[in-house]
């Protein structure tokens, strides 16, 4: 049998930008097809699937290692036909994308890119994809690497930020869902490998480039203000072929207006039969929401990258690989909000339904809840960066060994420009009224004061500084490999490496010492003069029905938050402090010097971990009754050790203003470093098989141990204090957690028609255990019951279920013009032994495990002569979010989500094409609840991006 080495050489980074060009992509998987060169711009030239099969079980006794040659190509469904040519020749399972697929599609990061795999579902955020989900695993349980190096992220978690990531650096992204011993990375929910174009897969000079402008509006149209989005790419190799180099830059900038509405959290199990007079036994276990905040958030994102590469060969057995990414992004949000605080002190009547879920409330006319005018700017800058040094030494023809060297780092940078503001104006002598509107609905408030009324303000809440944690990761790693082919006999190659990496992962809060303006101010007790601060009245956006609360008002107060800020520190506003909290307040000025942002020590978690590990693999190829099979079987070792520090800083006082009792006032103790250490180690077998039944019809079978790591947020060793009054909690991580652990088996049919056209079947069971749940139990903790909540490793959970894909080209069935027709398919069903039904919530060990749900695109495309059009449809149903969220520490549910999507593109010549491209046409948005559909969360619009631009190659 004859066995390829897939070297399936493609310029994928040039086909994004110009639509026709030269890329390279190899793979570790043995190939059982093989084709000759494709002609540049005839997509049907290529022989089918099936007459490759039958050319390798001609030459089934061929032991030679053949390179494919080099490839010219040109469109999507070249695109098409070599991400089908990559999972035909693997021997796992594995999904890919390639360069023109991704590039062709409106695909502003790799996340957006990705949802087109089957079985890769995505995390939304901002009108962008951020994390993706592998058959319902989160993105907790994907491992990333680019290049086959694991990169950092300043997530704060596991989970891989992709939006920081252009689409446009991808040559290949490989999905593999099985696991195989060689994959330097291992994870329950699959191993995604974004692999960067080679400048050895160029010839002589070349540079293409794109400039285009985007638009983003919430009502569909084009209209406002138009960014630019641009790339270029150039590289060079010599005559004979021993030295290239290639470098790329990408810039991305996008004005966004995102409308949405929140409750932030549920309070559940609430006493208030003895509250106002309200003594009623029905209400000793009621759930009401913690507040009701209408946002119109401004933003402006920028993602800007470089990537590089250098390929050398300066003798025939040594070739020297050198690559560098940097890439950024930046998120710029300025949050217009009006807040009213839920209180339930205040209810004078209520109504709930069967589930304990508020219906309606009223609340008395003494002004306990005030009309909140909020302006804030979090603003995200992640840097991610990469280096990488590889050298692969041909001992003889058949051995190889190879050394890999990288680094990689990512940082959230720090927020000093941050804040956070409330002015508030009490509600005197009306009668707030809270409804609950049901599903698919915001509730809402009547009977409020007047919000345009710049003569009654007050000032509350505010901090300056970043209010989400800073968050630095950095990765050192080490592989050294060793590879042996043999020629004849039934083993065909065996593998072997070592592997070490080195990661910390670090957080600090940056924000206004001690809470100090708070303590301060919080209770609506000084008047603040509008024009002291800016005041001003402030029209938003138009609703939207399904995301804005029914009834929102038409104008609300804002202000200028800086002003607000100095204002707060001058004598007109803290001679209206009582005198304990003036003295307090002037003595943290002359402590910190200043009311700007500050690193706090209190927050500071540090987690180092040490990872090595070892593996073998060997690879098997044959026949039995004339079916060729491959076999492929691995063992990986894996030893973890860990440490993490923190510096514990405690309550030492907690009180409850009357003014405001829905808030608290917390003066902190002293520093406490502390530091525990974890780890672990296992054995992670993998077998992957893989048989042609039919020329065409190939069977596959896997069987595999793989892991997930804790949580890094679960191994902090820091304590953190919820002091609202209606939930009092603290949560702390546990340094000892054990990874999840998961026998996985995977089994699927697959019929190749023709070479861009297949149908595949698969089936897959995973039992995992060690899962982590945050478990509660009740403490005293300064005269007050607190909820200490802490990760421990408790359940274990089934999750199976299918994968179907179906691809067809309708070429040789539909006369011209029409036989440029396409389409793609694939649908993803899971389902989980561990589910949470309201009924068995409590607040003590309840389990399921997020993101389990299904997912499906379908895609239409044509292609013929000079133009490319591509319409798709991306859906995930309804999914777990989160088990455990905000202060009522409730499970949140995302409900199921699809957008439609368009992109389309005419080449005027070989060198110039034209495009346009549409994201989210049906101009869909994200909806949350928390255990049942009337428990409101979020709901979030984010309206249509459109894109329009002009490629060229030279």
């Amino acid at each position: 049998m004859q066995r390829t080495k897939l070297a399936f050489s493609v310029c994928q980074a040039l086909a994004i930008m110009s639509g026709a060009c030269v890329v390279g992509y190899s793979t570790q998987a043995h190939a059982q097809t093989s084709a000759p060169a494709i002609a540049a711009d005839t997509p049907t030239s290529a022989p089918s699937a099936q007459g490759s099969a039958a050319d390798d079980k001609k030459k089934a006794s061929d032991k030679k290692v053949t390179d494919l040659s080099v490839v010219n190509v040109s469109g999507q469904l070249d695109a098409i036909r070599r991400a089908q040519a990559i999972k035909q020749d693997a021997v796992n399972v594995v999904d890919s994308i390639s360069a023109e697929e991704a590039g062709k599609f409106p695909d502003p990061n790799v996340a957006d890119a990705l949802q087109r795999v089957p079985g890769v579902s995505v995390n939304r955020s901002g009108g962008e994809s951020d994390q993706i989900a592998i058959r319902g695993f989160g993105p907790d349980f994907v491992a990333v690497t680019v290049n086959g190096r694991q990169m950092a992220t300043a997530s704060g978690t596991r989970a891989f930020d992709f939006d920081v990531l252009p689409a446009d650096i991808i040559s290949v992204a490989q999905v593999n869902k099985t696991s195989s011993a060689d994959i330097p990375e291992v994870d329950i929910g699959g191993v995604v490998d974004i692999q960067t174009a080679r400048p050895l897969d160029f010839h002589g000079f070349h540079a293409t480039g794109s400039a285009a402008g985007v638009n983003s509006n919430l009502t569909g149209s084009w209209a406002g203000k138009t960014t630019p989005k641009v790339s270029g790419l150039t590289g060079w190799t010599n005559s004979d072929h021993t030295f290239g180099f290639l470098a790329s830059v990408q810039y991305y900038k996008r004005d966004d207006t995102q409308i949405n509405t929140q409750a932030d959290s549920w309070y559940v199990n609430q006493n208030i039969s003895q509250l106002s007079g309200l003594s009623n036994p029905n209400y000793t276990n009621v759930a009401i929401p913690q507040t009701l905040a209408n946002n119109v958030v401004v933003e402006e994102r920028t993602r800007k990258s470089f990537s590089g590469a250098v390929d050398w060969r300066p003798i025939d057995q040594l070739t020297i690989k050198f690559d560098t990414l940097y890439a950024g992004y930046r998120i710029d949000p300025l949050t217009h909000e009006f807040g009213e605080y839920g209180n339930s002190s205040d209810f004078q009547s209520l109504t709930t339904d069967a589930n304990n879920t508020v219906l309606n409330y009223v609340r008395k006319n003494t002004g306990v809840m005030s009309n909140d005018y909020v302006v804030s700017y979090n603003p995200s800058n992640e840097i991610m960066m990469q280096n990488g040094l590889n050298f692969a030494f041909n001992v003889d023809p058949s051995t190889t060994i190879t050394l890999d060297v990288s680094n990689s780092k990512a940082w959230n940078k720090e927020s000093p420009d941050g804040y956070f503001t409330v002015i508030g104006a009490r509600n005197v002598g009306v009668n707030p009224t809270w409804t609950n509107n049901g599903d698919n609905q915001p509730p809402s408030y009547t009977n409020i004061i007047s919000t345009t009324n710049l003569n009654d303000l007050y000032a509350h809440c505010c901090n300056a500084g970043g209010q989400s944690n800073n968050v630095t990761d950095g990765i050192t790693e080490y592989q050294l490999n060793l590879s042996k082919s043999f020629d004849s006999g039934v083993l065909s190659s065996l593998e072997f490496g070592l592997q070490e990496k080195r990661e910390y992962n670090k957080s600090v809060d940056v924000t206004t010492p001690d809470g100090i303006l708070c303590n301060a101010y919080c209770g609506y007790a000084v008047s603040v003069p509008a024009s002291a601060v800016g005041a001003y009245v402030y029209t938003p956006p138009a609703p939207i029905s399904g995301v804005s609360q029914p009834g929102l008002p038409s104008q609300w107060i804002q202000y200028n938050p800086l002003a607000y800020i100095n204002w707060l520190t001058t004598p007109a506003a803290y001679n209206q402090l009582t005198p304990a909290k003036r003295t307090a307040l002037l003595a943290a000025l002359a402590q910190y010097g200043s009311f700007g942002p500050q690193p706090n020590p209190g927050s500071f978690n540090e987690v180092q971990e040490q990872n090595k590990a070892a593996f073998a693999k060997a690879v098997f190829d044959g026949t039995v009754w004339d079916k060729p099979w491959t076999l492929d079987v691995g063992v990986r070792y894996l030893h973890v050790s860990s440490q993490s520090d923190a510096i514990f800083q405690a309550p030492v006082s907690y009180y409850v203003s009357p003014s405001d009792t829905s808030a608290s006032q917390v003066t902190y103790g002293p520093l406490q470093p502390q530091s525990a250490t974890g780890g672990y180690h296992k054995w992670l077998p993998s077998l992957n098989l893989k048989v042609n039944l039919l020329d065409n019809l190939i069977y596959r079978f896997a069987v595999s141990k793989t892991l997930t790591p804790p949580e890094l947020n679960n191994l902090y060793y820091n304590q953190s204090f919820g002091t609202r009054p209606e939930s009092l909690t603290i949560s702390q991580g546990n340094p000892e957690l054990q990874p999840y652990t998961s026998r996985n088996y995977d089994t699927g049919i697959e019929w190749y028609m023709n070479d861009v056209s297949y149908f595949a079947l698969e089936g897959f069971y995973k039992k995992v255990s060690n899962f982590s749940t945050i478990v509660s139990t009740p403490v005293q903790f300064l005269g007050q019951t607190w909820s200490l909540s802490e990760p421990i490793n408790l359940n274990s959970a089934n999750i199976y279920g299918e994968e179907l894909t179906f691809n067809y080209q309708f070429a040789h069935l539909l006369p011209a013009p029409f036989d440029g027709l396409g389409m793609a398919f694939n649908y993803t069903h899971v389902k989980s032994s561990a589910t949470l039904s309201p009924g068995t919530i409590s607040t003590s060990g309840a389990f399921a495990v997020p993101g389990i749900g299904d997912s499906a695109n379908l895609s239409g495309y044509y292609e013929k002569g000079r133009w490319q059009v591509r319409l798709a449809y991306n859906w995930r149903g309804k999914y777990l979010e989160s088990l455990s969220y905000g202060a009522g520490a409730q499970p949140v549910t995302r409900t199921s989500y699809g957008e439609l999507d368009l992109s389309a593109s005419y080449k005027l010549n070989s060198h110039v094409s034209l495009f346009v491209s549409g994201t989210n046409l049906t101009q869909s948005h994200l909806y949350d609840y928390s255990v049942y559909p009337n428990r409101f969360l979020y709901a979030e619009a984010d309206g249509t991006v459109y894109t329009v631009g002009v490629r060229g190659t030279f």
